[in-house]
């Protein structure tokens, strides 16, 4: 196995975007916050919510899954505590949102049109992998790294619904598959570990997975069994 030096080197993002795979992960990843921060924004502004708990529902759904991983399956003090750019990120982007929003909608503009569900895709598809590396880096079982994974991708929205009140998503069957691809994303980042791939290698096979299974799940309607 590799040292824990080499680990930590391999399976991390540098600090700031570049124009490596990595580079760009990170880019993608503080695009993916805003973009699950409008998300929290527009649904506690929708619930009735003023200013500042619009503002706070934002972070949490940005950055909730993160704390969640770190806090309860790591042990470990939140990633924002250090890298505050993501609050950062969640604030402006929901005073950003409750502001224009209205506008927006007022011209046309869904929270629901199909750019923004491919976004919302990437998104879940990027913190899948992140929080796969998180375990990995981590030590912890490959059982467990894919648990990372699916807390870092849907436990903000989890926080978000709870907070707002309607039904939760990635436990109810009234909505496709969400939590389920980020596991699959998840497998398919460790898998091609498993083969030697590269880093890159990996990070694009595991958002891609999660990727395209959102993009069936919401064409084909795709959802688990219930009674």
């Amino acid at each position: 196995p590799d040292p824990p030096a080499a680990i930590h080197t391999l399976e991390g993002l540098p600090r700031l975007a570049n124009l490596s795979v990595q580079g760009l992960m990170r880019l993608a990843d503080w695009k993916g916050t805003a973009i699950f921060a409008f998300s929290g924004a527009i649904t506690a502004a929708t619930s009735g919510m003023d200013l500042l708990g619009v503002v706070i529902v934002s972070t949490v759904t940005a950055v909730g899954g993160g704390t969640a991983r770190d806090a309860l399956l790591l042990g470990r003090m939140p990633f924002w505590v250090e890298e505050w750019e993501y609050i950062a990120i969640s604030i402006a982007t929901a005073l950003a949102t409750f502001f224009a929003w209205p506008a927006l909608r007022g011209m046309g503009v869904s929270d629901s049109s199909e750019g923004l569900l491919l976004a919302d895709a990437l998104s879940l598809g990027v913190f899948a992998v992140i929080g796969t590396q998180n375990g990995i880096r981590a030590r912890i079982p490959r059982g467990l790294s894919m648990v990372a994974a699916v807390m870092t991708g849907t436990f903000g929205g989890l926080a978000r619904d709870m907070l707002c009140q309607p039904a939760v998503r990635i436990l109810h069957a009234n909505a496709d598959i969400y939590a389920t691809t980020a596991l699959c994303g998840s497998a398919v980042y460790l898998a091609a570990r498993a083969l030697g791939l590269s880093v890159p290698a990996r990070i694009v096979a595991g958002v891609n997975a999660t990727v395209v299974l959102r993009i069936c799940a919401w064409n084909y309607d795709i959802r688990l069994p219930t009674w």
